[in-house]
């Protein structure tokens, strides 16, 4: 029989994980989106399409994608990795958690924002793909890496400046601005070497 600690913890899973996927994209759900990327599999960057979008509505808020070439907020930040690693972005790329990308409600996709900490002044600038997060007082989602680089991997969220730049090329990341964001050579070896095991 479950004990009262044990339909707690059961009640938190069942409320918390629907609160978490919203976080991200509205239109994603597993079954439109299935995984064609593993943790340790070469993400190929760009190959989606320039989009901005129609208003649309998420839990009873009303969201206005535009161009803003101004946009300068300062807010929460949250990150998302493992879930959604390998999946479609919201422009039809393919989210990699390694890489230094994000989601935002409105910003135009793909363009480059600059993404400074507020506490410890990291400062970087990530590829915006993908849509969301829909918390209230959240601003920003970004990749994994981004928030390992940000320092704010272990508490989960933290207070950012989010500046707009520029619209990014739709083939990737080949320019000045990412000249130290690929992953480095140590990483290359260990995707290569876990996915030779995960084939035998």
């Amino acid at each position: 029989m479950l004990t009262k600690l044990h339909k707690f913890y059961l009640f938190l899973f069942v409320i918390l994980i629907p609160l978490s996927l919203s976080s991200c994209s509205t239109w994603f759900t597993v079954e439109n989106n299935p995984q064609k990327y593993g943790k340790y599999d070469h993400v190929p960057q760009g190959g989606g399409h320039y989009k901005i979008g129609e208003p649309y509505q998420i839990n009873g808020i009303w969201y206005y994608p535009e161009e803003d070439d101004n946009y300068n907020e300062v807010g929460l930040a949250s990150w998302y990795g493992d879930f959604f690693h390998g999946r479609l972005t919201a422009n039809g790329e393919y989210y990699d958690m390694n890489s230094l990308s994000a989601a935002h409600k409105t910003l135009p996709l793909p363009s480059y924002l600059r993404v400074t900490n507020i506490e410890n002044k990291k400062s970087i600038i990530v590829r915006l793909n993908d849509r969301g997060p829909y918390v209230e007082d959240r601003i920003i989602d970004l990749s994994k890496r981004a928030a390992e680089d940000l320092g704010m991997l272990k508490q989960g969220t933290a207070k950012v400046q989010v500046q707009y730049i520029e619209n990014a090329p739709l083939e990737g990341n080949e320019n000045d601005y990412f000249k130290n964001s690929k992953p480095g050579f140590l990483r290359k070896i260990w995707r290569t070497t876990s996915s030779a095991f995960t084939e035998l």
